[in-house]
């Protein structure tokens, strides 16, 4: 379904632990782990209306190979929270929920991040299931995608494929929203997987998907290849996606080829640049405002690439669209 979930009454916390449970049974979660992704849903949603009134709920199955996880982003714009040591002891809780705090959801969650600051709130992600980010690779690399409001099919679709030598990445945006654009996005996909998948070679494989979907109702995209210990990226964008490199000089924007793909066959605009440790690479659709700095509040680029995904996600969703993001985190050279 890829919704956010409004959290503004009692309502949203039935709504959220129900969206979880079924998700959970369907990545085969087991009983024990279904009940426990169902009170974190609750301690998370209830605390949002009990600390600041209202907020938003993404439960997004991701598809990975090998298992799926569920990722759960939690996030509001309330006072945040000013003693977060507190909030981690068991007990510190709304009265309303199981009373189990902050600590208990960390430690029923496979992997937890939260990012908090006054006057502009809080941001949790937990993640159920074998969660490959791809963190031993040095790459860290997760994506996200949310639906218009009015849809239930997401027309966004991005694929992540790393191996201990790379990290590749494709973002996708069919034309429109609902599900013409979604199976024009899966157009997309599957001419990458009939040319042989996402390879070294952004430019190439790009001209491939354009060749063989001339005619089609259309999309823009985006690929992206981290070569490591090169520690290189190259990149093809064509239609608006945007691309931006975070690093130590500040934001810089990736230019695009002016198009679409269902035109004419073309490589997109084509771009090799160098990677330091440290910098973040964030694709997204124009689902998502355009990114700044004000986008990025003191410490929130030190955070997981999920909660840096999912604040982005809310905090940048025009809310007229549909949206996806991939963030993505080079930690460190790989070994020759």
């Amino acid at each position: 379904m890829n919704q956010w979930v409004e959290i503004d009454d009692r309502s949203a916390v039935a709504v959220v632990r129900r969206l979880a449970r079924r998700l959970g049974v369907e990545i085969g979660l087991s009983e024990t782990r279904v009940g426990e992704l169902a009170i974190v849903a609750t301690e998370a949603t209830t605390n949002i209306l009990r600390y600041a009134d209202r907020g938003r709920a993404l439960i997004e199955r991701v598809r990975q190979p090998g298992s799926d996880v569920i990722s759960m982003i939690f996030t509001d714009r309330g006072p945040g929270i000013a003693d977060i040591d507190r909030m981690f002891k068991d007990g510190e809780s709304s009265t309303e929920s199981a009373g189990l705090g902050l600590g208990a959801i960390v430690r029923l969650s496979d992997r937890f991040d939260i990012f908090t600051a006054p006057d502009i709130g809080t941001t949790i992600v937990c993640s159920f299931g074998a969660c490959n980010d791809g963190a031993d690779v040095g790459v860290e690399a997760v994506g996200l995608r949310v639906c218009h409001p009015n849809e239930d099919t997401c027309g966004d679709d991005f694929q992540i494929r790393q191996t201990p030598q790379a990290t590749d990445v494709l973002l996708c945006d069919g034309l429109g929203h609902g599900p013409a654009a979604a199976e024009a996005a899966s157009e997309v996909t599957n001419a990458a997987a009939a040319a042989g998948g996402l390879s070294s070679e952004p430019g190439k494989l790009m001209r491939e998907i354009t060749a063989r979907l001339a005619g089609r109702r259309g999309a823009v995209a985006a690929l992206l290849h981290v070569a490591q210990p090169q520690m290189e990226m190259r990149y093809s964008g064509l239609g608006n996606i945007s691309t931006l490199l975070v690093g130590a000089k500040g934001i810089r924007r990736m230019a695009v080829r002016d198009g679409r793909i269902g035109g004419a066959p073309t490589h997109g605009y084509e771009e090799a640049v160098q990677l330091e440790p440290g910098d973040i690479v964030i694709v997204h659709s124009d689902g998502l405002k355009t990114i700044r700095d004000s986008h990025f509040p003191p410490g929130l680029l030190r955070k997981s690439p999920l909660l840096v995904a999912g604040f982005l996600l809310d905090r940048a969703f025009r809310g007229r669209d549909d949206a996806s993001i991939v963030v993505m985190r080079i930690n460190r050279e790989r070994e020759a």
